[in-house]
């Protein structure tokens, strides 16, 4: 869904989220602890949708901010890949009615919009 490229120092990583090794591949390049994805000092940190017709991860990476905790963002790319039952047009009209930004803030605006489509489907049947 998104691939991040972390640089520490002189050492460098790249993985995709979602990932259940996000410690490892962090612990790899010597950082011991959760990190901004705004990066830090000595640590910088970029990410893009790993493919280019993922308008899903395209809207997240836009909304995403600097001090969203890279747990979280992997928690959210978890919680959204391979949730097809959303269109994008649907998600993209969820975040942008509050402007909805920030990881934890885009994962709970995808909850409510999941339960507010069951909610509505279990009504039509």
């Amino acid at each position: 869904m998104i691939r991040f490229f972390i640089k520490n120092g002189n050492n460098w990583l790249k993985f995709d989220m979602p990932t259940y090794e996000l410690i490892d591949h962090l612990g790899s390049i010597g950082i011991c602890k959760d990190i901004p994805i705004g990066g830090m000092e000595n640590v910088s940190v970029d990410y893009y949708p790993t493919e280019n017709d993922d308008k899903i991860a395209k809207i997240v990476c836009k909304r995403l901010l600097p001090d969203d905790k890279i747990s979280d963002v992997n928690s959210l790319c978890a919680r959204l890949d391979g949730q097809w039952q959303i269109t994008d047009e649907e998600f993209e009209s969820a975040l942008s009615e509050n402007d909805v930004r920030g990881a934890l803030n885009i994962k709970a605006a995808y909850e409510k919009l999941r339960e507010d489509l069951t909610q509505i489907n279990d009504l039509s049947m």
